[in-house]
């Protein structure tokens, strides 16, 4: 029977939510956290002439012969003795990375998203280039360490403030980000020059959108804004947002499919702003973007959709 693998941590109500479908579906799914290996999970591969058979044993044996999708949700890292000595330690997570997800990525399945599409896609800069060229609408933008430069790009105006990355752990291993940040030619001094910073027009909003591609499928929602904070980072102000239907611009879609063969994407949450003269402005895709309280909140069948993409029902 065809196995649909999950990896992801055990605190994942999206992966849930997943799981319980097929379950109910009567798929076989097996859910594999990563952060059990090597201490609690054991991969046995050998290479053959169409490339790696075995198992990886965790809380369940999977027959690698027998997956026929993998679900890249949300792996956690591995982990090894925190006695070990930090090279030891370093080493062994190192190995662990490249020996079992080398062994999962060498797999011939649908990969939602394979890790290494979903890594290259994840540097801002590539998805907002490909997005140019796709003919999305994507706002005027710099990349800079130099005050100077970034000054000539504000001119009068103020301008937007994002991180580049999707920000970091701290050491109490929660995840905090760089909220977007209004920024005026005076406040810019010499600090710039000390890593790459990113700029880009204010675009006015009508309301934001959260575009969750699954394969063929297209769930646009809109997102308004309840609060100031909202309106300029609607991450910032969950309690405040309400959600409704919009249709999706057939120019856009057609952006947005070039978008996702150009990352080679099968799963994206993209954001979108609308403007008041109703233009659609492409401000990024996160390739492993949450989307569960989406499905909920706009009532939309995303659930249904990644089970029906990671059995195959979805051609």
């Amino acid at each position: 029977m065809d196995t649909v693998l999950v990896l992801t941590g055990r605190d994942d109500l999206t992966a849930d939510a997943v799981i319980d479908e097929l379950t109910r579906r009567n798929a076989s799914v097996v859910r594999y956290d990563t952060s059990d290996f090597p201490q609690s999970s054991r991969v046995t591969a050998t290479l053959g002439t169409q490339g790696w058979n075995g198992h990886l044993t965790g809380d369940r044996s999977v027959d690698l012969s027998a997956v026929s999708a993998v679900w890249w949700r949300r792996p956690a890292e591995f982990a090894v003795p925190s006695t070990w000595p930090d090279e030891a330690r370093a080493f062994a997570v190192s190995e662990a990375r490249v020996g079992v997800l080398g062994v999962l990525g060498s797999l011939p399945v649908r990969w939602i998203n394979h890790p290494a599409k979903d890594s290259a896609a994840n540097y801002k800069p590539v998805q907002l280039a490909v997005a140019a060229r796709a003919g999305l609408d994507v706002p005027k933008t710099i990349i800079t360490s130099d005050p100077a430069h970034a000054r000539e790009f504000i001119g009068a105006d103020e301008v937007i403030y994002k991180g580049l990355s999707g920000g970091v752990l701290t050491a109490e291993r929660r995840h905090r980000y760089l909220p977007t940040t209004v920024l005026r030619a005076d406040e810019i001094d010499a600090s710039l020059t000390g890593t790459a910073h990113l700029f880009q027009e204010r675009v006015r909003k009508q309301c934001e959108v959260r575009l969750t591609v699954i394969g063929q499928r297209m769930f646009p929602v809109a997102i308004h804004a309840g609060s100031a904070a909202a309106r300029l980072d609607w991450r910032t102000d969950y309690p405040s947002l309400t959600y409704g239907p919009i249709e999706l611009p057939v120019d856009v879609e057609k952006g947005v499919r070039l978008l996702m063969d150009g990352l080679g994407l099968f799963f994206g949450a993209i954001d979108f702003a609308v403007t008041p003269d109703g233009r659609w402005v492409f401000f990024e895709v996160n390739p492993n973007g949450q989307w569960h309280w989406l499905a909920v909140k706009a009532g939309v069948p995303m659930i249904e959709a990644m089970a029906d993409a990671l059995q195959g029902k979805d051609d």
